[in-house]
């Protein structure tokens, strides 16, 4: 159900920019940013190559906000910032497998389903999976406030509500 308001409001924050909504281009671009620099950084390592592919696919965000359509579109200015800076001769050889592109969607995804879930879960997995430490659970639960003989259960309903928010995708 969150993953259809979602939806929903992507859709209606795109309608807005149609309308002129600065508020709402923000909104939309703060929500995609970070898919649309991932995927251009895997194509294109160099950050001005990414801020510049970056750029244009704002340019061309009028048309629709699906992350699938974002990663298309990256892919798309991607090989033809390629294509006219580098002149390879055989542009195919230089491109990642689609497996990457298919991971940083996958991480996207994962990213927004956290956003749905209740603070403690998003909290939880975001120490347990994302963080940059190792963190003990001994310190993930002082940290949280709660008993360390919680960690587990607590742990493995929250992965279940996330793959719940995952499926419903």
């Amino acid at each position: 159900m969150a993953l259809l308001r979602d939806r929903t409001r992507d859709e209606e924050l795109v309608r807005a920019c149609l309308n002129g909504d600065q508020l709402a281009w923000a909104e939309l671009i703060r929500s995609y940013q970070r898919l649309i620099y991932s995927v251009a950084r895997v194509l294109c390592p160099d950050d001005g190559d990414a801020d510049e592919i970056f750029q244009q696919v704002c340019l061309e965000l009028y048309q629709a906000s699906l992350p699938r359509w974002l990663v298309i579109v990256t892919r798309r200015q991607s090989v033809t910032f390629l294509r006219n800076c580098r002149r390879t001769s055989n542009l195919e050889e230089h491109l990642p497998g689609e497996s990457r592109i298919e991971a940083i969607e996958h991480l996207h995804a994962v990213e927004r389903a956290l956003e749905q879930m209740p603070e403690r879960c998003r909290r939880l997995l975001t120490e347990l999976y994302l963080s940059e430490d190792s963190s003990t659970y001994a310190t993930i639960a002082e940290r949280m406030r709660i008993p360390i003989a919680s960690i587990g259960p607590t742990r493995g309903r929250c992965l279940e509500k996330l793959r719940a928010i995952l499926r419903a995708t």
